[in-house]
């Protein structure tokens, strides 16, 4: 008899003799039950078990490692059981010693087969290691029935669905040399393209070379894959045209608020301290839908409402699951894109009242800071230059000019009016205005940061400001009150939910907010994570190639540069002409190499048009907010654009319109080493191949995959970085990158190289972590010192350091930084089209277009009664859809939208709906009405109407029709619904940042019609 069926009838013999024993009845009171089990199977054999001795064994047949997700981009730890016998993966689940998974991670002293014994049993629920939906699905990634393993050829029209299997050696031919390859007319190959002697726009030599033709796409979250995919197209190419998903999703939040964070321009987002936080104002978002680890967060939110009864707000169109009644949490209703109103009336509350962290504002500089027990030191007391003919008027006044030091700023000592070097160590008056005279005898108007800042915070009422959030000025000064009570253990987060024309301001908010009440760094506050370990230094060197292309001073495609450095801005100076506006968008604080701003760059041949396009892991067509129809156009369009390279495992939205599709190793297939989002341990999450590799082999016997064709591609074309001695070794000596292998191998090397405390695998290490399946194809690229850290480092899939978290009242490590209430550098640059200063301060201001004019200006109320908002579905992700499981578990979205406001719209629960924008393409959905919606809102997830990918489409492989899973086209795709900038030139479009040109998808005017 088998387990399951004995334990089917032992369950209803056992009910039987319970009913016996209480009554006269010999008949079971529960239905008879049938003990058919066909359909449910079996159950899959356990990682291990212990035996009636007490011993702890494996299971045979099963081999189980720790490993790296990659079904979203927090990037956590995963544990996975393999079927040897199958090659299949058999369960997911979460990695014990990466903080992301577990509350208590495991030291990574423990070893493989304690670790799984920690597990087990009494104490399991103390060592729990999970991991969510999309990760204990992503078992489906592998073996999913419409992934791309073959090597395809178009064989119709592009975009048309049909193909042919070709051998790779085919398209490795045909992709570099060319040739009339469709019976289209001739196509030139890569080897024509790349012309590192000629311009790509003759006359304007900041676009650099000839070789600027290729544009590629890719995924630069996976920076293990990703950085080799960067060091093919920028320094053995020669292309700057490399795009990213940065733009249209959260980077002008990060970019922002680093201008609050310090006085460069990088990328920060801040985490909650889960451990100490007592309050928190979670912005555009809420605790789990914030982009950082679903694991994390929901384990931290359980502990603080039950240890600390966390008090939270949360400010967002639409009411999540996790402002639950009973929970100490808080429902804003803000209206979509007006966040930045809701905020400045939290701001100036706090400003007049004077309800913020005076001590540390008041810390001008380090030496101030420590003195008064602070961490970090601001520039709120800083004063500014505000008198228009001063040379260095909107900078800081320097000590210097006031014959009072050097280059540093100016303050005016606490409780006097004596101007002194902020260098002093004296705290600083904050709120001051006042005209002296400099060394020269001119008198110049002196005003301090935060000053400016309150200046521009009463500049609008908190009247307005309610009625534009639609949140009320009492909720404003409660929220106020609440972060400057709660002070240090308050903390201000968001990421990405607010990318409207202000997006690049929100992020400052955030930053400003948590420097006011002085928890940046805080035992309980805004915390910052010890960050990855990269592995593109180490005892190899691969961020350089020698003699590869030098890209200084080339400017890509999306302008990512100054204007004001532009062969257009000279000409117009040249001539006597107002150089503004530009022809253009330019965009200086925001580099982020949006790929839908190349496109559509490409789409208005300005500066130029591609020739070719690589795109890896992308699907920007989809994912972009705004992308314009015109866009679509011209990829489609062979004369357009010539050439187009897919490479991925499954067909999307984007390379759906490939010539050819190259496979690629899935999630389980690939080595890795990441960063994790949400884990404020110092680590990396690591991974090797779990099972073989489902792509076609090439003719050497190598799995086909982007490295593979990369390689060979640079080989072909003898292309520097690549070949014999192409990577030069700290011993002086030189390695080869001729495989997957070789660049893999160095990569994980190299980070574990870094690793100062990684274990000694033994014997059981090796067995109980699957060492000896995933070193084999490292074995003959390693040394044996590296074979033994890579080992280590693979064993508990990856390397976290459990340092002690705190000093004192702050976090341990954090280094003084001078957080930034005006930020002088932004307050020198200028906006492209109207030649008008950037705000040295956060600044309110109506939703924009590209040149001045507002939202409202051409898109009425009258009109476009309704504001739209999207949002991240928690269980939903770039290739979610691919998982049958997550299909299951959210198989659509809906239009949500407030009862009230429906019933005004004629619109009723259950109604097909039509939203309609001014020049977006319409997207049709479910109406679901609710009370969880903001008044005048119309609230829809992204991540679903996978009509035209992931096989909710029809395709033809060889004269054979592949019939749509209808189940993957489930729900609406807004991102195309989403309208473009009427004030741009050019046949094509994008709606951006105002300030920075990254896009924008929340605030958007639309109506709503019943089909």
């Amino acid at each position: 008899m088998d387990r399951r069926k004995f334990l089917t009838q032992a369950g209803v013999v056992s009910v039987a003799a319970a009913t016996v024993g209480c009554g006269d009845k010999t008949q079971p009171i529960h239905p008879k039950r049938s003990q058919d089990v066909a359909r449910f199977g079996h159950p899959i054999p356990p990682e291990c078990s212990q035996s009636a001795e007490g011993q702890w064994s494996k299971t045979a047949g099963v081999r189980t490692a720790y490993s790296r997700c990659f079904s979203c981009y927090n990037i956590c730890g995963l544990r996975v059981r393999i079927d040897e016998k199958s090659d299949k993966v058999l369960k997911v689940g979460g990695n014990p010693y990466c903080e992301n998974n577990s509350g208590s991670p495991l030291p990574i002293e423990v070893s493989v087969k304690q670790s799984y014994i920690e597990m087990a049993g009494e104490a399991g629920l103390a060592n729990r290691a999970t991991t969510c939906a999309k990760g204990a699905s992503c078992a489906d990634s592998v073996d999913d029935e419409r992934r791309v393993s073959q090597v395809l050829k178009r064989a119709g029209k592009r975009g048309e669905g049909k193909w042919i299997t070709i051998s790779y050696e085919q398209a490795l031919s045909e992709i570099v040399k060319g040739g009339d390859l469709f019976g289209e007319g001739h196509v030139e190959g890569l080897a024509a393209i790349r012309q590192l002697d000629k311009p790509v726009k003759p006359g304007f030599p900041e676009f650099g070379s000839a070789a600027n033709h290729l544009f590629a796409t890719f995924c630069a979250e996976d920076t293990l894959r990703g950085s080799f995919y960067a060091r093919f197209m920028q320094q053995a190419w020669g292309t700057s045209n490399l795009g990213t998903k940065h733009a249209y999703c959260g980077a002008a939040q990060a970019t922002g608020y680093s201008l609050g964070m310090a006085a460069g321009f990088e990328e920060w987002l801040n985490d909650v301290d889960w451990e100490n936080v007592e309050y928190g104002l979670f912005m555009g978002t809420s605790p789990g839908s914030s982009g950082a680890s679903l694991n994390r967060v929901g384990r931290g939110l359980a502990d603080s409402r039950v240890d600390r009864k966390f008090k939270y707000v949360c400010v967002d169109p639409l009411l999540r699951t996790t402002v639950a009644a009973d929970t100490n949490a808080k429902w804003l209703a803000v209206k979509p894109g007006q966040d930045a109103a809701f905020s400045f009336g939290v701001i100036r509350t706090m400003l007049e009242e004077e309800w913020f962290n005076r001590t540390h504002l008041e810390g001008a500089s380090e030496k101030a800071a420590k003195a008064a027990g602070e961490l970090n030191f601001t520039n709120a007391g800083h004063l500014v230059v505000m008198e228009p003919t001063h040379p260095n008027y909107r900078g800081f006044a320097k000590a210097a000019d006031f014959g009072l030091g050097g280059d540093e700023a100016l303050i005016i000592k606490s409780s006097s009016s004596t101007l002194v070097s902020a260098e002093d160590g004296d705290k600083a008056e904050l709120f001051v205005s006042k005209v002296v005279k400099d060394k020269k005898g001119r008198k110049v108007k002196l005003v301090s940061s935060l000053l400016l800042l309150k200046l521009e915070a009463q500049r609008t009422s908190m009247q307005v400001y309610a009625e534009q959030s639609g949140i009320s000025v009492k909720e404003m000064r409660q929220v106020a009150k609440d972060l400057a009570h709660y002070g240090r253990k308050a903390c201000v987060a968001g990421n990405g939910g607010t990318n409207s024309s202000d997006g690049f301001v929100m992020g400052w908010i955030w930053a400003t907010l948590n420097t006011l009440v002085g928890s940046h760094d805080a035992k309980g506050g805004a915390i910052y994570g010890n960050g990855p370990i990269g592995g593109l230094e180490g005892r190899y060197d691969l961020a350089n190639i020698e003699k590869g292309v030098s890209l200084d001073g080339v400017v890509n495609a999306c302008r990512d540069g100054a204007y004001e450095s532009s062969t257009e801005y000279q000409q117009k100076r040249a001539k006597g002409q107002n150089p503004y506006p530009a022809s253009t968008p330019w965009h200086e604080v925001l580099p982020a190499m949006n790929a839908a701003e190349q496109w559509t760059s490409h789409a208005n041949a300005d500066p130029y048009q591609a020739k070719a396009l690589f795109n890896w892991r992308n699907n920007f067509l989809y994912s972009a907010a705004s992308i314009s129809q015109e866009v679509v156009e011209s990829i489609k369009d062979p004369k357009r654009l010539p050439l187009i390279v897919g490479i991925d495992c499954h067909m999307n939205e984007t390379n759906r319109y490939a010539d050819y599709f190259i496979p690629d190793r899935s999630m389980l297939e690939e080595y890795a080493a990441d960063r994790m989002w949400g884990s404020h341990m110092l680590g990396v999450v690591a991974a090797a191949p779990l099972v073989t590799p489902r792509t076609v082999k090439n003719e050497r016997g190598q799995h086909v995959c982007m490295e593979q064709l990369l390689i060979d591609i640079a080989l072909e074309m003898e292309l520097p970085g690549f070949g014999k001695g192409a990577i030069a070794h700290a011993d002086g000596q030189h390695a080869d990158l001729l495989c997957f292998e070789d660049w893999h191998g160095k990569y994980l090397a190299n980070v574990a190289s870094q690793c100062e405390s990684l274990p000694k695998v033994t014997a059981e290490d090796r067995e109980w972590a699957g060492l000896d399946y995933a070193m084999k194809p490292l074995l003959s690229k390693l040394t044996p010192t590296e074979t033994a850290q890579v080992e280590s480092l693979l064993s508990r899939g990856g390397y976290y350091v459990a340092d002690e978290r705190y000093d004192g009242e702050f976090v341990k490590g954090a280094g003084a930084k001078c957080l930034q209430i005006y930020h002088e550098a932004v307050a020198q640059l200028r906006h492209a089209y109207s030649g008008e200063h950037y705000p040295g301060t956060v600044t309110y201001q109506e939703h924009k277009f590209w040149n001045g004019d507002t939202w409202e200006s051409h898109w009425p109320k009258s009109e476009y009664p309704l504001l739209f908002s999207s949002y991240k579905a928690t269980v939903r992700s770039n290739y979610a859809v691919a998982y049958k499981r997550i299909a299951e578990i959210s198989p659509t979205n809906y239009i949500y939208m407030n009862q009230e406001t429906a019933s005004e719209q004629g619109l009723v629960n259950g109604d097909n709906v039509q939203l309609i924008t001014a020049n977006g393409k319409p997207a049709v959905g479910i109406l679901q009405t609710d009370s969880g919606v903001a008044k005048e809102a119309v609230c829809v997830s992204h991540g679903f109407g996978h009509s035209e990918g992931f096989g909710g489409d029809d395709r033809v492989i060889d004269g054979k029709k592949i019939p749509a899973l209808t189940q993957r086209a489930g729900g609406v795709a807004i991102n195309q619904m989403i309208p473009t900038d009427p004030t741009r030139g050019g046949s094509a479009s994008m709606l951006n940042d105002y300030w920075t040109g990254a896009n924008c998808r929340h605030g958007i005017p639309v109506r709503v019609v019943k089909v």
